[in-house]
């Protein structure tokens, strides 16, 4: 299956873009990308672009690649293996071309390409486990590397490379399950004073973690809320280790308190968590950290979808409504106060008149809450409420 690339390093500095990965120079550069990854992995997005696999002793695979030459010149591009290790949070490449365990076992089918200006190469590598190799995860890259050259006016020389990241995991039976906890959440503000929240994540699976997760702000004051907020790319978390996940906000955000919903991404698993937080006036400085709840721990027995403002939330929403609808029975009185205003007020009303708008709400019933363009307009938690008193209602 054909996927975008991995990582960049340029000039000593390792990225984690999202698309097109490549090394560039003054004049282009070289490409490399992941051609092929097993079925069984079709939905998980780290395997289109890194090669991940788990193994029994004694196993060998075969993947294909693409090295591309994007220079104006015809150039030799050395392609090699090389050590790697989750430390810190970070994936972390060895210098130059130290080895470790997994590099014995990788072959590649080319060590070099001479590529013109826009020809690319597919070389192969194979992955031979030894049949005693003990279990557990091990990680190395696959280099593709220009020339080192050195500026007109001196200096020091750049080398550009792009690599494949490989986590093979190796053991009898299954692959160990993939898992995680958000532990905390930390309200801090930068040298700048943009918000900026924490989420310490803790690995509690078998399979080293990248992490990506998206935020939301709600209950804020005068009932503000903000969001979806993107997490800093590049956590990648080592079995059992912990580290934060920064996410920044807006710097117009004010103080609160909020409500956060954090929502945390590795591979095809996912973690959704809340905790109450408030940012610190001044500059540098982080508020206690306040433990994280899970979502799915939270509130009554109602299965509603805790929407977090996407399309997505709000269809699951309207086909529960629907749903709870077939076992609405008949002849309900309907307010006289139209719902769509019931619902625009709900969004920042309070106290007794929350409560008012809720009952009117629900005397409405599922089927012309779901059909309401006002819906898509609740902060998530009064949409979850409404659901609940919905539910509990039999409308």
């Amino acid at each position: 299956m054909r996927r975008t690339a991995i990582f960049l390093l340029m000039a000593g500095t390792l990225v984690v873009p999202a698309i097109g990965a490549f090394a560039q120079t003054e004049t282009g550069g070289v490409t490399i990308r992941l051609l092929e990854a097993p079925t069984v992995r079709e939905k998980d997005p780290r395997a289109q672009r890194s090669i991940v696999d788990h193994v029994a002793p004694g196993t060998s695979f075969t993947r294909r690649f693409e090295v591309g030459n994007t220079t104006q010149n015809r150039r030799t591009i050395q392609i090699y293996d090389a050590a790697a290790d989750v430390q810190g949070g970070t994936f972390v490449h060895a210098d130059v071309r130290t080895q470790n365990e997994l590099t014995s076992w990788v072959t590649l089918s080319m060590d070099s390409a001479d590529l013109a200006p826009g020809q690319k190469v597919e070389p192969t590598v194979t992955v031979a486990v030894p049949a005693d190799a003990s279990p557990g995860e091990r990680y190395a890259v696959i280099w593709a590397e220009l020339p080192p050259r050195t500026p007109p006016q001196g200096g020091v020389a750049v080398v550009n490379r792009v690599g494949l990241r490989i986590y093979l995991s190796v053991g009898p039976g299954g692959e160990p399950a993939m898992d995680f906890v958000i532990q905390s959440l930390t309200a801090t503000r930068d040298k700048d004073r943009r918000p900026v929240v924490e989420a310490t994540v803790r690995n509690t699976g078998g399979r080293a973690l990248d992490l990506s997760g998206k935020l939301r702000l709600t209950e804020g004051p005068g009932g503000l809320s903000a969001g979806p907020f993107d997490a800093r790319v590049g956590t990648t978390l080592a079995i059992g280790a912990s580290a934060p996940v920064a996410v920044p906000l807006d710097p117009s955000l004010p103080d609160g308190p909020w409500k956060a919903t954090i929502e945390m991404t590795s591979s095809t698993t996912t973690r959704t968590a809340t905790a109450t937080i408030t940012f610190p006036s001044a500059a540098n400085a982080s508020a206690a950290p306040v433990d994280a709840t899970p979502v799915e721990d939270e509130g009554g027995g109602l299965p509603v979808v805790a929407l977090v403002g996407g399309a997505l939330g709000l269809l699951l929403l309207a086909l529960l409504l629907l749903l709870l609808l077939r076992r609405r029975g008949g002849g309900e009185a309907v307010p006289a106060m139209p719902l769509d205003d019931v619902l625009t007020e709900l969004r920042t009303a309070e106290g007794a008149r929350r409560e008012e708008l809720m009952r009117q709400a629900v005397a409405y019933g599922a089927a012309a809450i779901q059909a309401s363009p006002a819906l898509r307009a609740l902060p998530v938690e009064t949409a979850a409420e409404l659901g609940r008193r919905v539910s509990k209602s039999g409308r």
